[in-house]
């Protein structure tokens, strides 16, 4: 990762950095076929994703034309049948791991996660030639295997990781008893940058992303964004890029499947574009070293 910028230069969370003097996010995106989704059957085959091209470019496009940065968290499976993609991404953006083949964490045992971690980032060192300091769980299921999916983590020499839902969680998303803001992982020296919640008492729901995303107004994703302002919190917005533009149809029951994740994507682009007109998002790698200063 970058070395770390000095203090001065360093926004609180939430205060103006980069062009326009926009509030800052973070911008996190879950590089995945639609069929790794829980509610698509959990895991994909492997082999090259169904269409991944098409929404990926769009969002590239998007994102360069607002002059925003992303980390993209990306699956090794998928980076071993998408080598040019990857590499596209890797040029503007920052590509950390989302793991291999996007197993739930409460799927495995330590060894099994070391594999992960240790098979997807050597895949995507190679494919991008830079190194790659952050991991995202799939389903955010790391606060279902504290404390050891943290020391797995820490043990793997990671700086970051962005896996863990603050509270309750929500269905089959578990949560985590953990602060709301950047903060370290109990017990290791890696930070953890959660995704912004909102609690709902019975629940906390990682709102500024996935469903909420498609299906709830821009108005409320940029209160929900501003709520976490407020609060002194790092707004965090998270997408898949199925969840951007077209997507080439499946059939039968995986086809309703796909439709039902895909509930409200059509409007997800221009969603996105009215939220980087008011907000400069970043990627993590652009913001933990600042982080890390202001708390020590």
């Amino acid at each position: 990762m970058a070395s770390s910028p000095s203090a001065s230069a360093s926004p609180a969370p939430g205060e103006a950095s980069g062009s326009g003097h926009r509030p800052t996010c973070l911008l996190t995106v879950d590089v995945e076929d639609w069929r790794d989704a829980h509610l698509a059957g959990g895991t994909a085959a492997d082999g090259p994703a169904s269409d991944l091209e098409r929404p990926l470019s769009l969002l590239l496009d998007l994102l360069a034309a607002h002059r925003a940065r992303a980390t993209f968290f990306v699956l090794g499976r998928l980076a071993r049948h998408h080598p040019d993609l990857i590499r596209r991404l890797g040029r503007d953006h920052e590509v950390a791991t989302h793991g291999q083949t996007h197993t739930d964490l409460r799927r495995l045992d330590p060894a099994r996660l070391r594999a992960e971690i240790r098979d997807s980032r050597h895949l995507l060192e190679d494919v991008t030639g830079r190194p790659i300091g952050g991991y995202r769980a799939p389903n955010w299921s790391l606060g279902a295997v504290l404390p050891w999916g943290a020391e797995v983590i820490a043990a793997e020499g990671l700086a970051y990781d962005s896996s863990l839902i603050p509270g309750r969680g929500l269905w089959f998303l578990p949560g985590a008893r953990v602060p709301r803001g950047p903060h370290r992982l109990a017990g290791t020296a890696v930070w953890e940058f959660p995704p912004t919640v909102v609690d709902l008492g019975f629940a906390s729901a990682p709102a500024a992303g996935g469903a909420f995303l498609r299906l709830l107004p821009t108005a409320a994703i940029l209160a929900i964004l501003d709520g976490a302002r407020a609060r002194g919190e790092r707004p965090h917005l998270h997408v898949h890029p199925w969840e951007v533009g077209p997507a080439a149809p499946a059939a039968g029951a995986a086809g309703r499947r796909q439709r039902l994740l895909r509930a409200g994507a059509g409007g997800v682009a221009a969603k996105l574009a009215a939220i980087l007109g008011y907000w400069q998002s970043m990627a993590i790698s652009d913001d933990c070293w600042r982080v890390a200063e202001r708390a020590a």
